[in-house]
């Protein structure tokens, strides 16, 4: 998920303003330029407005370029309603929306409010300080939203990662392993260590893009073929773990903590999941099977 970092008074802040009525950006566009980089103003930072007037056009817009802020007008030529604000938050990016409204759609504007967007403004009753204010506001509160996430996702990791260790403690893995005289994928095996966990990130990847463009994997077979080969290889928790960790090396992205939550999540549920599905595997010979 992306999105820039809490801005600082004289940074320039970069609005993507989503608007189809070109007299009515205009003015807003006036507004924002005559009023930004005031010391005196409500928002001391240099502002640069990016105009566009439909949301087609805006979702390329986020594809592209960061922003720090989205002003949207709900009824756009190819979007009307809350759809609009839907498709840009469904899109897997962190920016704050403030949502453009008439009079007649003001109770939209509320639910999308409800449904995540900092605030909103009806049209006929703005002027340059309302959106000013708007905008400050919007940002410092999202700014806040994502600290206390981040504090609530990095808790929610040590736990789970809690969870991992004690499932896999690494002195026990090492008993086991010269009692059965087996060696731990990651030393004994480093060749189908690192593409198993390739592999398992090929997988990570197709989660993401479920979860961010709705398209559908089926990486239940994958996941099969990578736990078969792991329990033909008797590895125990402890490889799965380890498998774990090397993928999100090889996937984390420096600097953007939305998306690396994103990916730890998505990564944690397939290393629990190869757990459960190693332990199936296995089960067959601990109840004294063939296999």
């Amino acid at each position: 998920m992306r999105g820039r970092a809490c801005v600082m008074v004289g940074q320039t802040i970069r609005v993507l303003l989503v608007e189809d009525d070109l007299g009515f950006a205009g003015l807003l566009d006036e507004w924002l330029v005559e009023l930004s980089g005031h010391p005196t103003t409500i928002l001391p930072s240099r502002i640069l407005v990016t105009q566009v007037d439909s949301l087609s056009k805006a979702l390329q817009q986020m594809d592209g370029t960061e922003f720090d802020i989205l002003l949207v007008d709900l009824n756009l030529p190819d979007s009307v309603g809350l759809e609009t604000f839907e498709r840009i938050r469904n899109r897997n990016v962190d920016y704050p929306v403030i949502v453009l409204s008439g009079l007649d759609d003001e109770s939209l504007a509320i639910q999308a409010v409800r449904s995540g967007a900092q605030d909103y403004l009806v049209k006929n009753t703005i002027d340059g300080n309302l959106l000013f204010r708007s905008i400050r506001y919007a940002l410092e509160r999202h700014t806040l939203h994502r600290e206390l996430e981040q504090v609530r996702e990095k808790e929610r990791r040590q736990r789970e990662q809690g969870s991992l260790d004690r499932l896999s403690d690494r002195n026990v893995s090492r008993i086991a392993s010269r009692m059965l005289g087996i060696q731990e994928l990651k030393g004994g095996y480093p060749d189908q260590f690192a593409r198993i966990a390739a592999q398992l990130g090929e997988i990570l990847d197709k989660l993401l893009q479920m979860r961010t463009h709705k398209v559908v994997f089926n990486i239940s077979d994958d996941l099969k073929q990578i736990s078969e080969e792991l329990g033909f290889l008797r590895c125990g928790p402890r490889d799965v773990v380890d498998i774990y960790l090397a993928t999100l090396e090889l996937r984390e992205t420096p600097g953007n903590p939305i998306k690396n939550e994103s990916i730890h999540e998505e990564c944690r549920y397939l290393a629990f999941e190869l757990m459960g599905r190693l332990v199936s595997f296995y089960r067959p010979y601990a109840l004294g099977g063939d296999g």
